[in-house]
């Protein structure tokens, strides 16, 4: 199936949730019990799904563990009718993040982004030091950190943008405690040297349910302007991103390595005017556009796992049609088109 054929709910979960055969013939090799830190959030009961069927389709029994808030209750009661071990607290509670079990791979996906320009003791408290008490927590563990490539300066499109070893620029708060959450954990590698890590950098993973695709074309459908101070953006599925977050545990070294996960870059001008296309609506983009975006460079995570599944074209056009179909939102706008990159 191809994502323009998903046409309903469960078809998207089913879509959104299929192991690729290289996920199934890692999970084969790994060996030992998995925890997914900050499980309830937008990615993570998928990930542990695609984990679960990955795991079957291997042959393989493990014990996941989840744990979040589970603000979502529907998330939690998900997996647990998958058979993952769900643990519902709050990791900032010393005796609730003391209290999980030891597991061999973490998986750290815990964080705030929206609300952050007007709380900088919540950005810092949850980007930074909560994950260096995560790091002292599992100081023997293998730890994939869902990280962000937007502390990367911004670059013009055509330089096919920042590769890992790019020096960062954070701008804002929230960039500020991304680069924070990487040194904290990096700090707890220099203490533990059996620690290995990943910094997974991952910008805009695409799904039906939110994105950053999906937002540009309830916009374009309802008519609103689209501020191009964005002007470009990268664009992978976000099952895509799934595959190669999981994968990347086997990466894991001390030092970190550095992973970028970020897909193509796609021109905002060119979305626009393709949904309106489909759409039957005349585009709408205002102010300047400017010259440069914040931007990755996803080569080295393409040449280690392969090419994505998703192409950008596919996504695009599976956007614009789920939402003039009133396909299900998930309510978690990126504000992405509309803000100057405040969090």
């Amino acid at each position: 199936m191809r994502i323009t054929d998903v046409q309903t709910t469960e078809q998207l979960r089913d879509f959104m949730t299929t192991p690729t055969d290289g996920l199934v013939e890692f999970m084969r090799t790994l060996s030992g019990d998995l925890l997914v830190l900050g499980a309830g959030g937008k990615m993570g009961p998928d990930l542990l799904e695609t984990i679960v069927r990955a795991d079957r389709s291997a042959g393989v029994s493990r014990n996941l563990i989840a744990a979040s808030r589970f603000s979502d209750p529907a998330a939690r009661a998900r997996l647990a009718e998958l058979g993952v071990e769900v643990r519902a607290g709050d990791l900032v509670e010393r005796s609730f993040l003391q209290g999980l079990p030891d597991a061999r791979q973490v998986i750290y996906m815990a964080g705030v982004k929206f609300g952050t320009s007007g709380d900088w003791r919540q950005a810092f408290h949850l980007n930074c030091i909560l994950p260096y008490l995560v790091g002292e927590r599992f100081r023997d563990a293998r730890i994939l950190v869902f990280s962000s490539g937007n502390p990367y300066p911004r670059t013009r499109p055509e330089q096919g943008g920042c590769k890992e070893s790019d020096e960062l620029s954070p701008q804002g708060v929230y960039g500020w405690s991304i680069a924070a959450r990487e040194c904290a954990f990096a700090t707890t590698a220099l203490a533990s040297p059996s620690q290995k890590l990943c910094f997974f950098r991952l910008a805009y993973a695409q799904h039906l349910g939110y994105g950053v695709l999906v937002d540009l074309a309830k916009m374009v459908w309802a008519g609103e302007p689209v501020f191009l101070q964005m002007p470009a953006v990268n664009l992978v599925s976000q099952r895509d991103a799934v595959d190669a977050a999981v994968r990347a545990l086997e990466h894991c070294t001390n030092p970190p390595f550095v992973l970028n996960c970020s897909g193509p870059i796609a021109r905002v001008r060119h979305i626009v005017e393709g949904m309106a296309a489909l759409m039957g609506r005349e585009p709408n983009v205002a102010g300047p556009e400017v010259e440069t975006a914040s931007l990755a460079n996803d080569e080295l995570c393409v040449a280690t796992f392969g090419a994505y599944r998703d192409g950008v074209e596919e996504m695009i056009e599976a956007a614009a049609r789920w939402v003039m179909r009133g396909g299900e939102s998930w309510g978690k706008p990126t504000m992405f088109g509309k803000t100057p990159g405040t969090y």
